[in-house]
Parts: C-alpha cells; structure tokens; sequence
C-alpha cells in the first residue's frame, strides 16, 4: 500500500507549489491591520494617503488609488458602520450575569448567591463593562481580535479596573492554542529615541515558587535601534516608566488576568494565525467599489445638468486696467462649481442671430442608484450582516413583523449566534476573575469599598453564567398573534397568554384578568368553580354594603362612648 501512494503522482509537494506571497509575516499582518484600521476610521483623505503610499500594494487597481485628484472622492462609511453596529447587534438587547454559589455539598447556597448577584450587579457599573464591551466589539470587527486586562490602583479607583485594548497594540503568547500569556505594547520617544513597553501578564511559572501559577505582571522596556534591532534596558530610563515596577505577584490570585478574544474564526486570509478574522476580511475590493459607485452617483448629481452654450459676445465682461495703463475684460461666467456652461465663439455679423442653445441631458441617477444598490449588497453581505440591521432602508421593504425581521436578518442572526458563543465563555471567566480581584482588594489593598459587604466566596463552588436577550423583541401585536394561534390549537392556557402580553403586570392583576375573561366567555356557567373570587376588583355593591358596615359600626362606638360618659 504504501508503494502504491509513492507511485501516485497526485499529492501534495511544496516544493512545486506556487511563490505566493507569505500573508502571515509580521510585516504583512501588520499592514493589513492599518488597512482595516483606516477603513475603519473612515477619513477619505487617509484613505487616499494610504493607498498612494509607496509601502501600498502598486498593483492594485483600487479607485481610491487610481482616481485623479481632480475627480471627487466620497466614502461611504460602510465600514465604520459595521463595526459600530456590531455592538448593538451583539449586546444591544442587554447581557444578563448570574453568580451561582453552591455548599460543600454542591446545594445552592441562597444566602450566599444573593450577597454575591447583589456585589456584581454593582460591580457592572463601577468598571463600566457594558462600556468596555462595545468598545471592545467595535475593535474585534475591524481588527479581528481584541484583549482585555485587570490592575489595580487604589490612588484611582478602590475596585478593579477593567481596559480592553485592540489588536495593533498587544500580543497572545499561545501554546497549541491556549493562550499563556499577553503582552501589551506601549510606544514612548524621549530624546529622539524610541522606546517600547512590555506589559507581560502571564501567571508564575516556577514549580518551586510558593506563588506557582499565581497572578503576575512583568515589566520590560526596550530601546528600538535604527536598524530594526532593540536592546533590553532599565525602566528607570525614561521618565514615563520610571515608577512601574519590573514585577508584581497577586499573591494567592490564581490564574490569569488578561484575557484574548477572537471576533470570528478561523481568518481565512492568516490561515496558522493566533487570531481571528476581521468583519472586513475579503470585504475591502467590495469597500472600494461602493465608493466608486458612490461617487459617481454625487458626481451625476452635480454634473447632470441642463448645459447652455453661450455666444461669447452675449457673455457679460468686466472690465480690468492693467499696470501700463491698458485695460482688458473678462467673462464672468459662473464659478468651477458651476460646470453646465459652455462658452462658444459668437458671430458679429449683425444678421447672424446669436442665441443661447439649451442641451437636455438624460438623467442617469437611477442606473446609477442600482449600480450603489448592488456593490452595497456585496460590501455588506462579506460581513455577515443585513441592511436592516445596519439600519439601511431602500434596499427592501420595512415589516413591523417581528418574523419578517428575524427572516430577513437571518444573516445576522446566524452570526450573532456564533459571536456569541465567543463572548459568553470570555466574559463568564472575565467576569470571575473581575469578583476574584474585587475580593483580593478587599484582603490585601487599602481600598475603601463602602456600602459593599465583604462576602467570603469561595470561588471554586461558584459559578457564573451570561445570556443575551433575544434580538428581535416582538411587538404587542405579534404577541397577540402568537397567543390567539396558540390558544386555537389548545396549545396555551388564558393564564399563559395574558402573562406573555402583559409581562409588567402583577399576579393579581394577571389573575383579575383571567378571571373577566372566562366570565365574559361563560365558562363560568358550566361549572362555577370555573370562576375564583376576584381579588382586586371591587364592585359597587361591595362598595355599598362595606360603606353601611361601617355607618353601623360607627353608630355603635357612638352610643359605646356616649354610655361609658354617662
């Protein structure tokens, strides 16, 4: 068998492969997250700057390369779209954090779990989270992949603070895929040269320390040489670092406290990378069609118009002396910005009649708006998501049906899905961690954490656990809707239903309701036990005879004091 595979002419040898370019060097990776980057800042003049740039790829036939100068450029702003929605897409309906606490026994412990939901709940405001996620998602679509971090220092906050940071400005250290350490990258200059700091959190990796596998940060700066070399050199250099210490241990703080995120797997483009893709990966030809076809479409706009060609001796002129005496005119026709007039040379026989010709030009905006139309389909759909959840309307009819729109937003739907997937096992062990230092804090910091209580986790028997609401939340009527075809098929109870359309009401409204239901439909007829009392609606007769219990009881204390007077 394996003589026959050596015979066999078809397989795979890399020594006759093709020389296509190596994608996933440093230099390369680091160029096309500039270019993501740019396209995510969406500045048409650094969008211009980059693809004129020598360091930019020659042979790119890109519009915003060989566009001239003259011609107007707009960008879309497609891209920044994306990545601003995608944290509305992702987290816009709200994340739910759970803290469950068990016993030795592995029961829940009531008393336990209610003190440490009530210390996350204020937790998730004081480190802003839902701000540090958005943040976050927005710089996992454009960069592909994106880091969070926890320190402390009780000069600024007395709990746990909380940074996300994109992907140009740290690095995962990973072995077979599980990430061992990260390291964020600060850049300084100080007399003309350059420096860069290495913030390393890993966790102790000494066998013999006492501290084994506790929390740590490293310290390192380097001094970057001319010659792309960098040489290792005391923090105390340069004054921006002078005051970090090389090395801090959080003593018994198991684990790490940084934590690496990808936006979406597997990058197609870096195939062996440590990272995910960005949402623009495949995207930018489509990115740059669309503001072709953008551009265009203004251009028509401007250019579009009725031309009228003018007779130059019925061009009205303004007359100019110049420095030796001599005067000279002008024709004052409109400025640059105003292109539909043509200035043709008028005859001065005096039978020739000079007149002004008008030239109707076809309009062409709605070619155009078709042409927009479609490379806004490409450009988006790369990215996984629906106009409508971009908020993009004229691309297809607007339902308030909440299932037309989930039909529609399956695209997006099927994506958030998978994000989400990402997210939820990061930010329950981001989350941990985060109650893990609030209670180191509180042990060994001078951190002044007011109206908390101390609660003593022991945070091996606890567990906590995110949800995201749905996306689409369905309107009154949709509610309605789904409950009448429910109630046909037998499937839902009147209890049920008036509790899905009313989620705000009380049990005693709920029921109060349920009750006048099967009264107006008879139910209670067949079978009186059918109908319980009502218990908050009141009538009038009921109204009537508690109103003479009380004359009578009245009347009674009255002649009772009257008699004890006496």
């Amino acid at each position: 068998m394996l003589e026959d595979r050596r015979k066999n002419k078809i397989k795979f040898n890399p020594r006759y492969a093709l020389g296509i370019i190596d994608t996933e060097t440093e230099e390369n990776y680091t160029k096309r997250l500039e270019e993501y980057r740019v396209w995510f800042t969406g500045s048409s003049k650094l969008l211009r700057d980059l693809y004129n740039n020598k360091k930019a790829d020659g042979n790119l036939n890109y519009f915003w390369r060989k566009a001239p100068n003259n011609y107007r450029m707009i960008h879309s702003g497609i891209p920044g779209l994306i990545s601003t929605k995608m944290a509305t897409i992702l987290f816009g309906s709200g994340i739910n954090i759970k803290i469950e606490v068990f016993d030795d026994a592995g029961k829940p412990d009531d008393k336990l779990t209610a003190q440490a939901q009530e210390l996350s709940d204020n937790l998730v405001g004081i480190v802003d989270l839902y701000e540090k996620v958005e943040n976050a998602t927005q710089n996992a679509s454009w960069g592909g992949h994106v880091y969070f971090k926890l320190s402390h220092k009780v000069k600024l906050l007395d709990y746990p603070i909380l940074e996300s940071v994109d992907a140009t400005k740290a690095e995962a250290i990973k072995e077979r895929g599980i990430t061992k350490a990260i390291v964020f990258k600060y850049w300084y200059q100080h007399n003309k040269n350059e420096y860069r700091l290495d913030e390393i959190y890993t966790t102790v990796q000494d066998e013999n320390s006492p501290y084994f596998g506790d929390a740590v940060i490293y310290n390192r700066l380097y001094k970057l040489k001319p010659d792309g070399k960098e040489e290792e050199v005391d923090l105390a250099e340069i004054p921006d670092t002078e005051n970090d210490l090389p090395e801090f241990i959080y003593k018994g703080l198991r684990g790490m406290i940084a934590f690496d995120l990808p936006n979406k797997t597997p990058s197609h483009e870096f195939i062996d990378s440590d990272y995910g893709a960005s949402d623009y990966e495949g995207a930018l030809d489509s990115f740059d069609a669309l503001d072709e076809a953008y551009s265009e479409l203004i251009r028509e706009l401007r250019s579009n118009k009725t031309i009228r060609y003018i007779p130059s001796n019925m061009v009205p002129k303004v007359t100019y002396q110049n420095k030796d005496g001599s005067y000279y005119q002008v024709s004052m026709l409109p400025d640059e910005f105003i292109d539909n007039y043509v200035q043709t040379e008028g005859d001065q026989d005096q039978n020739t009649k000079n007149e002004i010709n008008i030239t109707e030009i076809a309009d062409k905006t709605e070619q155009h708006l078709i042409k927009w139309r479609t490379a806004l389909s490409m450009a988006i759909n790369k990215a996984e998501v629906s106009p409508f959840a971009l908020g993009i309307t004229g691309l297809e009819s607007i339902n308030s049906s909440a299932e037309s729109q989930q039909e529609r937003n399956k695209t997006t739907l099927e994506m958030r899905e998978k994000k989400h997937r990402i997210w939820k096992a990061t930010l329950e062990k981001m989350w941990m961690k985060v109650l893990e230092m609030n209670s180191w804090m509180q042990k060994n910091t001078t951190a002044k954490q007011d109206g908390f209580a101390k609660v003593d986790l022991n945070f091996a028997n606890t567990n906590v656990v995110v949800s995201f609401n749905p996306y689409q939340i369905p309107n009154q009527k949709d509610k309605i809707d789904t409950w009448v075809a429910a109630r046909s098929a037998s499937l839902s109870s009147i209890y049920n239903g008036v509790k899905e359309i009313h989620p705000d009401w009380s049990e005693t409204q709920i029921m109060d309701e349920v009750n006048l239901i099967r009264f107006e439909q008879g139910m209670s007829f067949d079978n009186p036990n059918n109908l319980p009392e009502l218990t908050g609606i009141e009538t009038e007769a009921e109204k009537n005879n508690e109103a003479e219990k009380t004359k009578d009881n009245d009347s009674t204390e009255n002649v009772e004091d009257d008699n004890a007077t006496s």
